[in-house]
């Protein structure tokens, strides 16, 4: 999964860095690399320190639930630009299969009206929650890795001798001070990008192996070398290219799409002929097809799309994991929390889908989503490395200390010089804190447990949306920099921007610390924490019936009625007492410590316990109500079959095909494969019984089934 985000960074990192810095670009990758080797040791110590989630917005609430915000909003952003950019970087490569190089679609590229819709489907794919690809992702992880090996071998059989590359002309690298040091500077954050990824194994440590510490490092190390050492490889390729295949031709039209005012505002350096880069989208490609072959790099570029689709997935179901964690804390409005049948927490979806693709589309172009892409992931990393280095609590040595807190300088300073080269990458920053802090407000004015007056609700309501409006007039006018053309302009535009954002995110905090709402994590025990409004409902869960149960049968549904029915008619034939499982599958991979769902918020599981304890009252039937949250339903129901002393498990079929079970696996084959022999096992058809394995349950009638 590592490797599957951050290893696709060099599938456009290489073509970036030639098209920001030329025949320079290599030594901008070497210090790239130093850079990253030192930012992922870094994250061994964040995933030591934090093995239940160790991301930005973990790290960050421990000194501010604000700065927590911020951070996990920075992080949505990159998301964000991942999907989108990891989408639109698969068509470019599918381009090479396809001869597809030019071609527009409603006036837009093909590759980003493609994307666009890809990104659409793989999040309506994801409402049905995850699926069984993580096998296949694997796989396509070993077959990039592979295939980038044999690239590499062929790079160093040329070097040697062994091989013959008719195209290669030498090493050329020219200085990485022919500028100011200015332009050396920007040349080197051009290329930051390369460092995305990376927060993606500190939010995975929920999930690993224990010890975290010792399975962290076997997860980081490898990938992080592995890229290091290819990029550097193939950057040096890369540069004993000859212009003729790195440049485009004088003589040669250039694609519609291409916008050399453009892309020369946007930092591009062109040839000495005044010809932009050929292959800023497919790097790669062009290297594998040089040093190895035409097939071979067809091949490639294939598997090479499978993977960065794979990372859009992959960013889909983080951004989602995010929203929803950010709802649960009440920082988001509790409708970002709502979950369908699968699991899944449907406007977080919907926007994890249709802004990347609306991105895409707004900015088809690699070189200006690798902007938007680095103020993201550069601001997450520079607030969860600050969080941790400037917090005595954490256990650090005093290296780990001061290099994380030189790191946290070093990303202060790359943001802050994307903000001012990147307007395009500046605004969407500000934008997105602007909509998530004007949201945050929103939550507090619209949480039913405060029960705000009015007039104070729309207090709240009415800056929230001024001030979000004001900070997206701003980005989207910019009304200085047409008075004050330059730097200046800009300059006052932003300070007015970072005040409206500001000001949304002060008030929000003001706001929840004079409405009594805390969210954050408890000091003494690190667990998420929120003071609620009123006493919990303590909710009676056992009922007793006409008789004195001799056995027991759990139930696990949702709300089949046909399977409830059936359920009380055999606890009366074997004068058994009804357990009732009602398991919330919440589908989303946890990114952190999350507050739970709990029954009194799910109206559905209260409405069924309602229903189910009417029947059974009318019935006699002794009844005992269990409810549960779980990731991995089929676990829970194992878990709460044995800790309950169930004697009979009764579960209802499912009409879905075996599309759905490919996609999904088949639950019952799971529980049925992992229940103890002392638990049976029937499961139940619309028509009635369709098996059992219970030792006395051999009755043929549905409604006459023998007793134990």
């Amino acid at each position: 999964m590592l490797f599957g985000d951050w290893g696709t960074s060099r599938l456009y990192v290489l073509g970036l860095a030639f098209a920001f810095n030329g025949r320079a670009s290599f030594w901008f990758i070497l210090l790239m690399s130093a850079l990253l080797l030192a930012v992922g040791w870094s994250y061994q110590v964040v995933c030591k320190l934090f093995p239940d989630g160790g991301g930005v917005y973990s790290a960050a609430r421990q000194r501010s639930q604000l700065l927590a915000v911020v951070g996990g909003l920075l992080l949505c952003a990159d998301y964000v630009v991942t999907a989108s950019l990891s989408c639109l970087e698969a068509f470019h490569y599918l381009e090479n299969l396809l001869s597809l190089k030019g071609m527009l679609v409603l006036g837009l590229p093909f590759e980003a009206f493609m994307a666009a819709i890809t990104i659409l489907g793989i999040g309506l794919l994801n409402a049905l929650g995850p699926t069984k690809t993580g096998s296949i992702a694997m796989l396509i992880a070993i077959a990039t890795v592979v295939l980038t090996t044999a690239i590499g071998l062929s790079i160093f059989g040329e070097w040697a001798g062994f091989v013959t590359v008719p195209e290669v002309t030498g090493f050329r690298v020219a200085s990485p001070f022919q500028g100011s040091l200015w332009d050396s500077w920007v040349g080197f954050t051009e290329i930051v990008l390369a460092l995305s990824g990376v927060e993606a194994i500190a939010n995975m440590t929920g999930v690993m192996v224990q010890p975290v510490e010792r399975t962290s490092k076997l997860a980081i190390r490898p990938v992080m070398f592995e890229i290091v050492i290819m990029n550097i490889v193939l950057a040096a390729a890369m540069h004993m290219l000859p212009d003729s295949l790195l440049y485009y031709s004088p003589s040669e039209p250039l694609p519609a799409h291409v916008n050399v005012e453009k892309e020369v505002e946007r930092g591009v350096k062109l040839s000495p002929e005044g010809t932009p880069p050929r292959h800023t989208d497919d790097m790669l490609h062009l290297i594998a097809e040089t040093y190895v072959g035409k097939t071979f790099a067809t091949i490639s570029s294939f598997v090479f799309a499978l993977l960065l689709l794979s990372a859009v997935n992959t960013a889909i179901g983080a951004l989602v994991s995010a929203l929803f964690m950010l709802s649960r804390d009440r920082e988001l409005p509790s409708s970002f929390g709502l979950l369908n049948k699968f699991g899944m927490p449907l406007i977080p979806l919907l926007v994890a889908s249709v802004i990347p693709s609306m991105v895409v589309l707004l900015f088809p172009d690699v070189t200006a989503l690798a902007g938007l892409y680095a103020v993201g992931v550069v601001g997450a990393i520079g607030i969860n490395l600050a969080s941790i280095s400037t917090n005595k609590r954490m256990s650090l040595s005093k290296f780990e200390r001061t290099t994380m807190i030189v790191l946290t300088v070093l990303m202060i300073c790359i943001e802050a010089t994307i903000c001012q080269i990147k307007p395009e990458a500046r605004g969407f920053a500000m934008i997105t804190l602007a909509i998530g802090l004007g949201a945050r407000l929103i939550a507090l004015a619209l949480n039913p447990k405060l029960k705000l007056p009015s007039n104070r609700k729309t207090g709240y309501l009415g800056i929230a949306i001024f001030l979000g409006l004001a900070s997206a007039a701003v980005v989207t006018f910019a009304p200085f920099a047409k008075v004050l053309p330059g730097w200046q302009g800009n300059l006052l535009d932003f300070l007015l921007t970072v005040a409206f954002t500001g000001a949304l995110a002060l008030t929000s905090d003001w706001a929840q610390r004079r409405e009594g709402i805390h969210t954050g994590l408890a000091e003494e025990l690190g667990e998420p924490i929120e003071m609620e409004l009123g006493k919990p409902i303590r909710r009676k869960m056992l009922f007793e019936g006409k008789y004195k149960p001799l056995n027991r049968i759990m139930v696990a549904t949702q709300g089949n009625p046909e399977l409830l029915e059936y359920a009380i008619r055999e606890c009366q034939a074997w004068q058994a007492e009804l357990q009732l499982l009602f398991i919330r599958h919440v589908a989303v991979q946890a990114i952190g410590p999350i507050i739970s769902i709990t029954l009194d918020e799910d109206q559905a599981a209260l409405d069924l316990f309602e229903k189910t304890r009417k029947q059974c009252e009318e019935a006699g039937v002794p009844l005992r109500l269990l409810y549960g949250v779980s990731r991995e339903v089929p676990d829970s129901i194992l878990d709460f079959a044995v800790t309950h002393g169930a004697d009979l498990l009764m579960l209802g079929v499912t009409r879905r095909g075996a599309m759905w079970t490919a996609l999904k696996g088949d639950v019952l084959m799971s529980i049925a494969r992992n229940l103890p022999e002392s638990v049976g096992l029937l499961i139940v058809g619309r028509t009635g019984r369709l098996g059992s394995n219970m030792p006395g349950a051999h009755s043929k009638d549905k409604g006459t089934a023998s007793r134990k």
